[in-house]
């Protein structure tokens, strides 16, 4: 059967609008170095819990940091602190609030080029609001989005499909008239679990490979999606 047209995206954000190794793996050296030098902890120690490799800089695929919220590794990273939650939310957000966002390509001029096709346009995070919309703001993008769902919004965080059908039932529009543009495993299960279209990028941690048996395509990064968009209305 013929999909129907379609008739919006919803972007992921870190790792699709942004090079998320480019964005976060410096930073991350130097916040857990921060955090053990603070505590007179172990360094290493709470690079495993986040997920990030202190001798290479590279952020793990499977890492709390590509794969949960702030909120659970900020609970794990309470545990061998010994810090109150709260203590350690804030040590984190005030750091990653306030990490230079390294894009794939200018949002502003690319957003309303879809835009300017008709497509509805949304954000689905699983950062928080509050991080989601200061990136976002300053990245030119907010003007251009309908929406910005966040992990912390009500509908559950990836890969729960809440906030994937929650875009999709504000717009009007049926799940299979969306697709969600990320470049990790709880974006296309999202996606899967929501009945949306799956298009991954791999300016994230994942490689063609490991994205391939479970997205529609695989592009580079988010500046191939207009072509792809122009191949599927060709197609119908």
């Amino acid at each position: 059967m013929t999909p129907p047209p379609i008739r919006a995206v919803l972007f992921d954000k870190d790792g699709t609008f942004t090079d998320f190794r480019a964005t976060w793996e410096t930073w991350m050296v130097s916040a857990i170095r921060e955090l053990a030098d603070e505590t007179g902890g172990d360094a290493d120690h709470y690079a495993g819990i986040v997920g990030i490799d202190l001798a290479s800089g590279r952020i793990r695929p499977d890492g709390r940091f590509v794969t949960a919220t702030n909120a659970e590794t900020a609970a794990h990273l309470s545990d061998a602190l010994g810090w109150p939650l709260p203590r350690v939310e804030a040590w984190w957000r005030a750091r990653v609030h306030h990490v230079a966002q390294v894009v794939v390509t200018p949002l502003d001029p690319y957003l309303a080029g879809l835009r300017a096709r008709g497509l509805a346009l949304g954000v689905l995070t699983n950062a928080d609001a509050a991080e989601a919309r200061k990136h976002l703001g300053e990245l030119g993008a907010l003007p251009h989005l309908d929406r910005v769902i966040a992990c912390d919004d009500g509908y559950g965080a990836k890969p729960d499909p809440g906030g994937a059908l929650a875009f999709a039932e504000g717009l009007g529009l049926s799940p299979r008239e969306i697709v969600l543009v990320g470049d990790g495993m709880t974006d296309l299960r999202a996606a899967a679990g929501a009945g949306m279209r799956a298009v991954a990028v791999t300016t994230g941690t994942l490689d063609r490979a490991a994205l391939a048996p479970h997205a529609e395509t695989v592009l580079d990064d988010i500046r191939a999606l207009p072509a792809w968009l122009d191949a599927q209305t060709q197609a119908a």
